[in-house]
C-alpha cells in the first residue's frame, strides 16, 4: 500500500472511453513541419484517474482494520472517518475502500472545502465521495470538522458513500458528534507491500533476499509512501547494474532514500570557491544534461547570484576536467551527460542549497527563466523541462509558491514558453498542501482579463490536470475563461470545456445550470448563449442528458436571444433529424417543450425550420421537408390545433409563411 500523491480536493473520476495520457505528467507538444503545432492527443482525466486507482489496487496491501471500514461502506449513505498512525497509508486506504463498492462505474469523487461557493459538489445516489483531512492545519481543522457535520447529513440523505483521511497525531481529535463515525486502521506488513511494489516494476527477488538486517530495520521505519520510493531506487539501480546481486541493488536504493544532509554539507562545505559550488549546483538542477551544457549554464548563474569574482585571466583558470575532478560525486558519462554516482545525490545537492542557501533562491529564480528563455544549443526541451520540474519541486518544498504563481504567469503569456508554464501548473496542481492555492490562483485568472496565450495554458491546465482531481472546480474555471475569451478566441478553450462535461452527465448538468443562470441574471447572457449554442451543436444522446434539461436551457436562450443568433443550432437539430429519424424525433420534442407554448416562440422556431427546408441542397429538400411537417405537426399541437391529416407540404419561398 502506498500514499497517494495527488493533493486533496474535488474530484470526478467515472469509468470512460478514449484515448489518454500514459500517466500523471503533462501532454507535450509536438512541433512538424513549418513550425506549425501537430495536433495534441486528447487527454481524458476520468481514465487517466481510473487508471492510477487500478495502479493502487495491484499494490495495495489491506491494513489491519480495513475490514471493519469496508464492511460499513456496503451501506448507501454511510461516511467513514478514517484514521491512522503517520505513514500507515490512510489515503491510499481512503481510495481502495471506496474503489472496491460498486466495482469501478459508479462516480467517483474527490471533495475540497473551497472558499469560493462555485466550488462545491452536491453528493448525489451513488456517488464514491473522498476528503483528505490528513495535511489540514490545525487552526483549519475545527472549521472544517464543522462543514463535515453538516455535509455527512446531505451524503446520507443522498444515498452516497465517504470516506474522510483524517490528520494523524497533534491532538486533532475528531468532534463529539463524529466520533460514531471514525474507524482506525494499522500499518499493513512491511514485507508484502515492498513485495508488490518491486513485482510492479518488475524486480523479481526472492524472499531471503528481502530479509536482510538492515533492510528489516529500514522497512519497520518506512512510512508508505517509502516503500515505493525504495522500490523506485531498487528498480533502477537494477537498471544501472544489470548483472550486479540483489544485496548491492537494495544497498544502493538504503543509500539513496537515507539522509544524505550531512554528507552533502560536507562536501559542499569543502568546495571553497564560489565557481565549484556553482558548478555543483548547476549540475543537480541539470543532471543527465550535456557537460558543456551545464558548464554555461554555471558561468550563467555566476552572473546572476552575488559572489566573489574569479580576477584570473581565462586561461589560467581551471577547465572543466578540472573542477569535475574537485568534485568526486560527479562524472560525464559516455554520451557526454552529467551524473551523479549515487543514487538520488543530485536530488540531495538540490534540498541542501534550498535549504542552507535561502538567499540564492531570487537569483536561481532568475537562472532558471535564463535557461529557459536563452538554452545553450546543447540543452534540448527534455533537458529544460527536468530543469522547470526540479526547480518547482524544491520551491514548493521551500513554500515558494507565489514565485511559482508569477512565473507560470508569465511564462503562459508568452506561446513559446507554453510547456514550461504546464509543467509548473501540474506540479502545483497536483501538490498536495499548495494545490488549493494554485486552484485559486487559476480562478482569479479565470475571472479576470486573459490574454489568449494564458487562457490557452489555462485551459489545458483545467482540462489535462484538475479535471483529474476536481473536476467541478475545472468547470468553473473553464466556463469563465471560455466566457473572457470570446467567439474570435482561442478554440481550445471552449473545446476544453466542451470535452470535459460531455464525458460526464453530472459536470454536463452543471454546466446546463451554469448557463441558466447566467442567461437569468444577464451578467455573462451573450457570452452563455454562444456557448450553450456551440454545446449542443453535437446534441447528446437521451440516455446522457434528460431531455427537460436541455429544454429549460433552450426555453432561456429562446427568451433572451433573437431568432438570429440561435437559428443556426436550429438547423443543426433538424439536420440529425434527417440523418437519424428516431433520435431525431427527441430533438423536436425538446425545441417544443423549449418554446412553452408561447405563440412568439413557436411562430420563430416555425420560420426558421422554413428556412432549413427550402434552402437546403435540391437534392435534400424532399427530405428536409419531411422534418420540417413533423416538426410543424409538433408546433399545431403545441398551440392547441388539431394537425392535418395529410402530410403538410413545404410552402415555396416566395409563398411566404403563415
Amino acid at each position: 500500500m502506498t500514499e497517494g500523491t495527488a493533493g486533496t480536493g474535488g474530484t470526478w473520476i467515472d469509468e470512460a472511453r478514449g484515448p489518454t495520457n500514459t500517466g500523471p505528467g503533462p501532454q507535450y507538444v509536438l512541433y512538424g513541419a513549418a513550425g506549425l503545432p501537430a495536433p495534441r492527443p486528447r487527454v481524458d482525466p476520468a481514465r487517466v484517474a481510473l487508471e492510477h486507482r487500478r495502479w493502487l489496487r495491484g499494490r495495495f496491501v489491506p491494513p489491519p482494520g480495513f475490514g471493519e471500514a469496508q464492511k460499513r461502506l456496503e451501506r448507501p449513505g454511510t461516511t467513514v472517518l478514517l484514521t491512522g498512525p503517520p505513514g500507515s497509508g490512510r489515503r491510499t486506504a481512503a481510495v481502495m475502500l471506496l474503489h472496491r463498492v460498486e466495482g469501478t462505474t459508479t462516480s467517483f469523487v474527490e471533495l475540497s472545502f473551497s472558499p469560493n461557493d462555485e466550488d462545491g459538489t452536491a453528493p448525489e445516489a451513488g456517488h464514491r465521495l473522498l476528503l483528505d483531512l490528513s495535511g489540514i492545519s490545525e487552526e483549519d481543522y475545527e472549521a472544517t470538522q464543522r462543514h463535515l457535520y453538516g455535509y455527512w447529513a446531505r451524503v446520507e440523505q443522498a444515498g452516497a458513500r465517504m470516506v474522510v483521511v483524517l490528520p494523524s497525531g497533534g491532538g486533532q481529535e475528531p468532534l463529539p458528534d463524529l466520533q460514531q463515525l471514525v474507524v482506525g486502521i494499522g500499518r499493513p506488513r512491511e514485507l508484502a507491500v515492498l513485495r508488490r511494489h518491486l513485482a510492479g516494476t518488475q524486480v523479481w527477488l526472492a524472499p531471503e533476499e528481502l530479509r536482510g538486517p538492515e533492510l528489516t530495520e529500514h522497512l519497520r521505519d518506512f512510512a508508505m509512501r517509502d516503500v515505493r520510493r525504495f522500490a523506485g531506487f531498487v528498480a533502477q539501480a537494477k537498471t544501472d547494474e544489470p548483472t550486479g546481486a540483489p544485496a548491492g541493488w537494495i544497498g544502493r536504493a538504503l543509500g539513496a532514500l537515507s539522509d544524505r544532509a550531512g554528507e552533502v554539507a560536507l562536501r559542499v562545505a569543502a568546495l571553497e570557491s564560489g565557481p565549484q559550488r556553482a558548478l555543483l549546483l548547476a549540475a543537480a538542477m541539470l543532471a543527465g544534461a550535456p557537460a558543456d551544457a551545464v558548464f554555461h549554464h554555471a558561468e550563467r548563474l555566476l552572473g546572476l547570484v552575488p559572489h566573489t569574482p574569479d580576477e584570473k585571466p581565462l586561461l589560467e583558470r581551471a577547465d572543466l576536467a578540472e573542477r569535475l575532478k574537485a568534485l568526486p560525486s560527479l562524472e560525464v558519462d559516455g554520451r557526454g551527460r552529467i551524473r551523479f554516482v549515487g543514487l538520488a545525490y543530485d536530488a540531495a545537492v538540490r534540498t541542501h542549497f534550498w535549504t542552507y542557501f535561502p538567499g540564492l533562491r531570487e537569483g536561481l529564480g532568475r537562472w532558471v527563466e535564463d535557461a529557459v528563455r536563452a538554452p545553450h544549443p546543447a540543452l534540448g526541451t527534455a533537458d529544460r523541462r527536468l530543469l522547470v520540474e526540479r526547480f518547482t519541486e524544491q520551491s514548493l518544498r521551500a513554500a515558494d509558491w507565489r514565485v511559482l504563481h508569477a512565473l507560470a504567469g508569465t511564462w503562459a503569456a508568452d506561446p513559446r514558453r507554453a510547456d514550461e508554464a504546464m509543467t509548473v501548473l501540474r506540479l502545483g496542481l497536483e501538490h498536495e498542501r499548495y494545490g488549493a492555492g494554485f486552484r485559486s490562483r487559476i480562478y482569479e485568472w479565470a475571472i479576470g482579463q486573459v490574454s489568449p496565450a494564458l487562457a490557452t495554458v489555462l485551459a489545458r491546465a483545467c482540462g489535462e490536470v484538475m479535471a483529474r482531481g476536481h473536476p467541478d472546480q475545472a468547470l468553473v474555471r473553464l466556463h469563465h475563461l471560455a466566457r473572457r475569451t470570446g467567439r474570435d478566441g482561442p478554440a481550445d478553450v471552449a473545446q476544453a470545456l466542451y470535452e470535459l462535461v460531455r464525458r460526464d452527465r453530472r459536470l454536463y448538468l452543471k454546466l446546463l445550470a451554469r448557463f441558466w443562470d447566467g442567461l437569468a441574471s444577464g451578467r455573462d447572457a451573450a457570452a452563455d448563449v454562444r456557448l450553450f449554442l456551440e454545446l449542443v451543436g453535437e446534441p447528446p444522446p437521451r440516455q446522457a442528458v434528460p431531455d427537460d434539461a436541455l429544454a429549460t436551457t433552450w426555453a432561456k436562450v429562446l427568451a433572451v436571444a433573437g431568432r438570429e443568433r440561435w437559428a443556426e443550432a436550429v438547423h443543426r437539430w433538424l439536420t440529425v433529424a434527417r440523418a437519424e429519424p428516431r433520435a431525431g424525433e427527441r430533438l423536436l420534442d425538446v425545441l417544443v417543450e423549449a418554446a412553452e407554448a408561447r405563440p412568439e416562440r413557436l411562430t420563430a422556431l416555425y420560420l426558421t425550420a422554413h428556412a432549413w427546408a427550402v434552402d437546403g441542397p435540391p437534392d435534400e429538400r424532399s427530405a428536409r421537408a419531411g422534418v420540417a411537417a413533423r416538426f410543424w405537426r409538433r408546433i399545431d399541437i403545441a398551440q392547441g390545433i388539431e394537425p392535418d391529416e395529410e402530410p403538410v407540404r413545404v410552402p415555396r419561398a416566395e409563398e411566404g409563411t403563415r
